[in-house]
């Protein structure tokens, strides 16, 4: 887990994300200088969480996403009360404590992250593109 992780998604991702959070804030009278305030502070969060750091911020952990919370996310092994996974807030923690998908037993710091099968998955861009392609038929 790399800082960098956080650039790891569709660039689609971003629209919708940003379009979902923005014309809630824009209808109870957010303006644009607002908005990236808020969207710098969400990828400080992000960058944070993604930096390989053991933090938790405490009580505000029930907040606010935090390293320690988010590395349980990718877990290979899931446990068995989160069998379609955890830890989905982006920024704010205290979704996943309200739905029931938190988790957060211990420090992660030896967790192994991925999915059952990313060993034999494409290791380069022509066998990954076929790959998606095989699958998507």
């Amino acid at each position: 887990m790399g800082f960098a992780a956080q650039f790891r998604f569709h660039f689609m991702e971003a629209i919708v994300y940003k379009s979902l959070q923005y014309i809630p804030l824009a209808m109870i009278g957010f303006g644009i200088e607002q908005f990236f305030i808020i969207h710098k502070f969400s990828i400080f969060v992000g960058h944070l969480n993604h930096a390989n750091l053991d933090w938790n911020y405490r009580k505000l952990g029930f907040i606010f996403n935090n390293p320690r919370m988010h590395l349980w996310h990718p877990v290979k092994e899931l446990p068995r009360q989160h069998k379609y996974g955890m830890n989905f807030g982006l920024t704010l923690s205290i979704w996943d404590y309200i739905f029931g998908t938190a988790y957060v037993p211990k420090s992660g710091k030896d967790l192994t992250i991925g999915y059952k099968g990313d060993e034999t998955f494409p290791k380069d861009f022509k066998g990954l593109w076929f790959f998606l392609l095989k699958t998507n038929n």
